[in-house]
């Protein structure tokens, strides 16, 4: 081991030292232990899984559910000087081959895949070719049914053990799961228990808030201004993104809006003057966050509940992560729960409804039954569901239900630009432009602004090349298009449509099957998660930081003193003498027997719950009270 873990930590990410438990974790998979690591949002997990595949020799694969994910964490390597690639939805046969060559044969240090790649022939054959030190589960908890984003091809990650060589560690990270999430994780990947290693999700800098508020705009613009500073605004639709940032700019705060619609010039532009302060204020829907690693958020507010608490976790934790003070508010309006569950029943339309969205798939490309499997079409949801006259909405949660089930694969809209290759040697390069001296300007300038292109598929910018050859981007097109034909370069034309695959041939809509695990199972958890944010939005009697991180089964930790319910607490005046005859109480019926917090207010209907409650969480934080396993309360004896 020619350099320590500290040693890269500094020479590419600046640092003297690591985070919490970071080196703990990397030390794990250093001693080739198959590990689960669990971080806050913000809390380096990357680092955990690059610092020590950068340690030893090889290639880690990193297996991630994003494509916008895995580019930001390519380009970011890239600009450390790190050598780092991602194989994704949208790319061709060649384009494919050429990057898993380099993997291969090359000297890159990470591979991005996604995990429906992973069961590819073209992947398992180069798989084995490759010298492989890593392999790094990304949002493992992808991988339970239990989960959020349950992803059924995250199942299937634990078979490449067969193909890499038996010592290569597994990493699996995520910043949100519960103890049953956990032990699903650790289940299907075999990780001892006693390599599981899990960070608290208290986050004591970030001040908890929800705000019951009809008029959510005009509370906006009090929390902004009082907040200060940076900014996220998450809202449900794309078409409030701009409605907010318009009401923000109207009202003098500097904001922008950002969404999966987007053109990818656009969305890099936003985000970029958001993360150079040029804009305060970012106004999204849930396709913003991921990957970005901005610490002086100072508030992140959520117009509208998210669907669960996990969603809410990972982008509340956006705010604060250079450790100083920061809030998540959530605004709520009681409409908003009949919203949330209207959704909730959406995304899972009727198996009829399903079955009918993939027949008409079939029709809309032309696809034969029995044929098409793993091809690719660019699809437009908006004209699919227009032609076929189904609901936008409904035929987007039809799609999923069947990605899930693995007929299909809908990618991410993501923007593909022009991209070529020679596919030539010099020589013979060379040659051509001596007989073809009309096509010599384009070649050498494309020869001198593009290093590697003969290994690679390069970016290009047609507009930029015809003006400095003084022709049309339409001109410079047909030329590359022409090259092509000859043989001498692959030129893959820019798109920006997401891709849906056939995973399987196409089959007659009565063979379909929807599996419990992700229907009927599915709605379950959903709804459940549903139900803990309709409680964590109307409860005004438990600290907000100790409810939530409850639903993560983390128990062991006293109110945080800055949540909404909270500071309400401490407005509260309850008499020492009251205070007293309400201890005493409590004191006589625990000694009796535990009980739950539910069960001991009805026990004592001649007081205030408030005031009984108040008491109970004094009597938690000093100690003289606990919980048990079961969840009932029992005196300390202190």
């Amino acid at each position: 081991m020619s350099q320590t873990i500290h040693d890269i930590l500094k020479q590419y990410w600046g640092y003297d030292s690591f985070r919490d438990s970071q080196e703990e974790i990397i030390n794990s998979v250093l001693d080739e232990n198959d590990t689960l690591a669990l971080l806050p949002t913000g809390g380096g997990k990357s680092i955990c899984y690059q610092v020590p595949s950068l340690v030893n020799e090889g290639i880690c694969i990193v297996i991630s559910p994003l494509i916008a994910l895995m580019k930001d964490q390519v380009e970011n390597l890239q600009k450390r000087g790190i050598k780092a690639l991602a194989i994704f939805s949208g790319m061709n046969k060649r384009e494919i081959d050429i990057a898993l060559d380099n993997c291969v044969y090359g000297d890159y240090k990470f591979l991005y895949v996604s995990p429906e790649r992973l069961q590819t022939e073209i992947f398992k054959v180069r798989l084995a070719k490759m010298k492989v030190n890593l392999i790094a589960v990304d949002e493992s908890h992808c991988i339970s049914q239990w989960g959020h984003d349950f992803r059924p091809a995250y199942q299937k990650i634990k078979e490449i053990r067969d193909i890499i060589q038996k010592s290569v560690p597994f990493l699996a990270v995520t910043a949100t799961a519960n103890t049953r999430v956990i032990q699903d994780i650790a289940s299907q990947l075999s990780i001892d228990s006693q390599h599981i290693i899990k960070q608290s999700f208290a986050r004591e800098n970030l001040g908890y808030l929800v705000l019951k508020e009809e008029n959510k705009k005009q509370r906006l613009i009090q929390i902004i201004r009082k907040t200060g500073g940076s900014g996220i605004v998450y809202v449900n639709t794309r078409r409030k993104t701009k409605e907010i940032a318009e009401f923000l700019r109207q009202n003098g705060i500097t904001a922008d809006y950002y969404h999966g619609g987007l053109s990818q010039e656009d969305r890099d532009n936003r985000q970029g003057n958001w993360i150079k302060n040029k804009t305060q204020v970012i106004v999204a829907t849930n396709a913003f966050g991921m990957g970005i690693d901005k610490p002086d958020v100072r508030v992140v507010v959520h117009m509208e509940p998210p669907p669960s608490p996990e969603a809410y976790f990972q982008e509340a934790g956006r705010g604060g992560r250079d450790g100083k003070k920061s809030f998540a508010v959530l605004l709520y309006k009681p409409s908003d729960k009949t919203t949330l569950e209207r959704f909730h029943e959406l995304e899972f339309p009727d198996t009829i409804q399903i079955k009918k969205v993939y027949n008409a798939l079939g029709n809309y490309f032309r696809l034969a039954i029995g044929g098409g499997e793993n091809s690719n079409y660019e699809f437009d949801l908006i004209d699919f569901a227009t032609k076929f006259n189904f609901e936008v909405i409904t035929t987007h949660h039809c799609l999923s239900i069947l990605g899930l089930a693995g007929y299909i694969h809908l990618s991410e809209a993501i923007t593909r630009p022009n991209r070529v290759k020679f596919e030539v040697s010099n020589n013979e390069l060379y040659n051509y432009q001596i007989k073809h001296p009309e096509h010599e300007g384009l070649i050498q300038l494309l020869l001198r602004k593009n290093e590697g292109i003969f290994d690679n598929l390069i970016g290009i910018d047609l507009t930029s090349l015809g003006d400095l050859l003084k022709k049309s981007a339409k001109e410079i097109e047909a030329i590359l298009k022409k090259l092509k034909s000859y043989g001498i370069l692959e030129f893959l034309p820019t798109s920006n449509q997401p891709l849906l695959t056939y995973t399987v041939d196409r089959m007659h809509e009565d063979r379909l099957k929807f599996p419990k695990a992700i229907y009927l199972d599915r709605k379950t958890v959903k709804k459940e998660q549903l139900d803990f944010m309709i409680s964590y939005c109307e409860s005004d009697t438990i600290c907000r930081s100790k409810l939530l991180l409850s639903y993560f089964d983390e128990t062991e930790f006293v109110d945080c003193g800055t949540c909404d319910v909270c500071l309400a607490r401490k407005k509260k005046v309850l008499s020492k003498e009251n205070f007293i005859v309400i201890e005493k109480e409590i004191e006589e019926i625990i000694r009796q027997m535990p009980l739950g917090i539910t069960q001991l207010v009805q026990k004592m209907p001649h007081h205030n719950q408030d005031n009984i409650l108040e008491v109970v969480q004094w009597k938690l934080d000093e100690n003289t009270l606990t919980y048990t396993d079961k969840n009932e309360l029992v005196l300390t004896g202190k």
